[in-house]
């Protein structure tokens, strides 16, 4: 026995070897329950299930007797193998069995509705982005963490990031990375750290500084929008430039994070943005960079031009953003940097996706769809399914803004088929955010389907995808994500109340509105919050249509929902949300005019007004469908304006109308809108007839 082991048997004579080979294995599997999901625990998991398994195949086999017989024909004993199998199957299987527990008992069988619960205070939440800087490999003194720390402590306050020092160093030299990546990982288990920066600065030519890396933690992807490579390479520049270049990629990290919880961050970015692009438009500096810092500090600005752009509305922050991506791929190539010239793809079509929800052009999100295209069929060919399920995520957002310009429901099967694929490859055990988002969106996507081809079955697969997002949007954690996905829920029964000609599913919407309504966090809230409104107010009309003697009670209610989702909605930050609120606000006074009866005319002018305000939002090139829609309807107020006074020129004006509606729908689709306008206007020209007029 060595002097160590007697030291510990004098000192505990009750710890004997057995019972500290026991403790140790007690202490892993307790490791093991506490953090399932963790990557060194899936190691461990992995190491130890197949051994036990074989252990568990073979000891099972020992109690058949033409396998004994097998093994005692190869000289072995049918006890000592049952015996050793049995063992290894004891010793190893624990930690699989405890790991699938703990995910099982940590993930929810069912959707238990917390509607009741109340919403938490949003103003009392606060968001701290935690940069962790290791020592550096190399950095005599500790001068370039300093360096770097510096940095980032003086950042815009909006933007919340915290830099700390991280009292360790990950050795790099003289290993690979992906060693060094899994040491860097395990550094900050059980400590809430954003992102950690690590690496050496010795590695490369002077003056530049590096190799130096980033690492984001959680379930999210990288800085650079991807899973793979799963570190981002921070550009090898002059110490100088590199402070400039990491402080605008935490920061458009840190705003990334803020735009996930709707926290605003105004320019925050800009100045950064407008330091960083001095660098990179100045050729004398440039000159000395390699092709890859060039390329990265490119990417940087695009991503960053993104955020900023995203954040305030600026189409010009989005061209520039296009403009630096484009950029980047004179020097990261196809053929000699795959990953990287996807990652960048991947990241325009990101861009041009948010500049098409300013410009509404078909032309940019066709655009944006060649990008993620690009970047799929890269990382199809490389099997990376993370990547891949995270392109087919924005893919299906494409694809649903290009159906809302064009006739058909093709692209909407397209948008479904994408999200059904995002939400296959994202394991909801390990990416519970991204496999929530991909099924949040399905649901709306086969809503949207349901809307146009008129089946139910739609609008039921898209209640199930979001109880399947719910599993893990929560009132608590989440409460406006979680109150988005209840009312794409909502909806799903107003139009499965139209669907199926049930009234009960009309007030199961309306009630459910209402659940979301109270106490609604709608202080900075200009998307869900009149969403819900107007939703309730849909609700309400279907309600009235389905309780004779009560549609003028619920058309005022309707009225009411519709003026409040206006209070937060304007045409310059809002267009189509305003418009639709505009649209729906005359069919409820229409409903209203056609039920109060009387030769009162109140009801139409408020259903004309709004309506014309409507269709400053639609164009008939740009938007066919609901522009013809609003004329529709705009016809039907002028008509029964008419109908209440002897004179003709509103049934003309309502005739015109029909005919303006009829004259941009594409020939080969919308038909149910075609013959509803042609029927309009048949009645239309009756009364015109009767009143002695042609009609024009």
């Amino acid at each position: 026995m060595s002097s160590a082991d007697r030291h510990i048997s004098d000192r505990f004579p009750w710890l004997t070897r057995a019972r500290a080979a026991a403790g140790a294995f007690a202490v892993a599997l307790l490791i093991v329950f506490m953090w399932p999901s963790a990557r060194l625990v899936a190691d461990l998991v992995v190491v130890t299930a197949i051994p036990g398994l074989i252990g568990a195949i073979v000891w099972a086999l020992t109690f058949w007797v033409k396998a004994r017989v097998e093994i005692e024909r190869r000289q072995f004993q049918s006890m000592a193998v049952r015996r050793i199998a049995g063992i290894v199957a004891l010793a190893c299987m624990p930690f699989l069995l405890v790991q699938r527990a703990s995910i099982y008992r940590r993930s929810p069988r069912e959707v238990i509705s917390d509607a009741t619960q109340a919403y938490p205070d949003l103003k009392r939440r606060r968001i701290r982005v935690v940069v962790a800087i290791a020592h550096l490999e190399g950095d005599d003194g500790a001068k370039i963490e300093g360096r770097l720390r510096d940095a980032l402590d003086g950042l815009d306050r909006r933007l919340h990031v915290i830099p700390v020092i991280l009292n360790r160093r990950i050795a790099l030299a003289g290993r690979p990375q992906g060693i060094a990546h899994l040491e860097a990982v395990g550094a900050v288990t059980g400590v809430r750290v954003h992102t950690l920066i690590w690496g050496g600065v010795k590695g490369v030519a002077h003056p530049s500084v590096g190799p130096l890396y980033q690492t984001s933690f959680g379930s999210d992807s990288q800085f650079s929008g991807v899973y793979l490579p799963a570190d981002f390479k921070l550009p090898e520049l002059p110490l100088d430039d590199l402070c400039n270049a990491l402080r605008l990629i935490v920061a458009t990290q840190s705003a990334d994070e803020l735009q996930q919880f709707m926290f605003k961050f105004g320019d925050a970015l800009e100045p950064l943005i407008k330091q960083v692009r001095s660098m990179a438009d100045d050729p004398r500096k440039t000159s000395g960079w390699s092709a890859d810092a060039r390329a990265r500090v490119n990417l940087v600005l695009g991503i960053a031009g993104t955020a900023s752009g995203t954040e305030l509305k600026s189409e010009e922050s989005l061209h520039t953003a296009v403009a630096y991506f484009q950029r980047t791929q004179g020097d990261w190539t196809r053929e000699r940097d795959p990953l990287e010239w996807a990652m960048t793809q991947l990241n325009l079509g990101v861009a041009l996706s948010e500049l098409s929800n300013l410009d509404d052009r078909v032309e940019t999100m066709r655009a944006a769809m060649a990008a993620y295209q690009n970047a799929l069929a890269v990382y199809q060919s490389r099997s990376d399914g993370l990547d891949s399920a995270g392109v087919q995520l924005m893919m299906g957002g494409t694809f649903r803004a290009i159906a809302q310009h064009e006739t058909g429901a093709a692209n909407l099967h397209r948008a479904v088929d994408s999200y059904r694929a995002a939400a296959k490859g994202f394991d909801f055990r390990y990416y519970p955010a991204s496999s929530a988002e991909a099924q949040r969106r399905l649901g709306r996507a086969l809503r949207d389907l349901g809307e146009n081809e008129g089946g139910a079955k739609d609008f039921e697969e898209a209640i199930a995808a979001d109880r399947e997002a719910l599993k893990v949007y929560n009132k608590r954690h989440a409460p406006i994500m979680w109150a988005a996905t209840q009312l794409q829920i909502a909806q799903c029964f107003d139009r499965l109340g139209w669907a199926t000609s049930n009234g009960d599913y009309f007030r199961q919407s309306a009630e459910l509105s209402r659940q979301l309504l109270d106490g609604y966090p709608d202080e900075d809230d200009s998307v869900v919050w009149p969403e819900i409104q107007i939703n309730l107010g849909h609700a309400l009309i279907g309600m009235g249509t389905f309780n004779r003697g009560s549609e003028i009670e619920y058309a005022q209610q309707a009225v009411a929902a519709f003026r409040a989702a206006l209070e937060k909605l304007s045409l310059e930050h809002q267009a189509t949300d305003w418009g639709t609120a505009k649209t729906d606000l005359g069919n409820a006074f229409l409903v209203l005019g056609e039920k109060a009866g009387g030769s009162d005319t109140y009801y139409q002018e408020q259903a004309i007004d709004a309506l014309k305000d409507a269709l400053k939002v639609y164009t008939p090139e740009r938007d066919p469908i609901a522009w013809a829609t609003a004329k529709y309807d705009l016809g039907d107020a002028l008509v029964q304006l008419g109908e209440r006074g002897p004179g003709i020129i509103y049934l003309q004006q309502g005739v015109q109308t029909y005919r303006e509606a009829l004259a941009v729908l594409p020939k080969d689709g919308a038909l149910e809108l075609r013959n509803a306008l042609q029927h309009s206007l048949g009645i239309a020209l009756d009364d015109l007839h009767q009143r002695g007029s042609d009609g024009g």
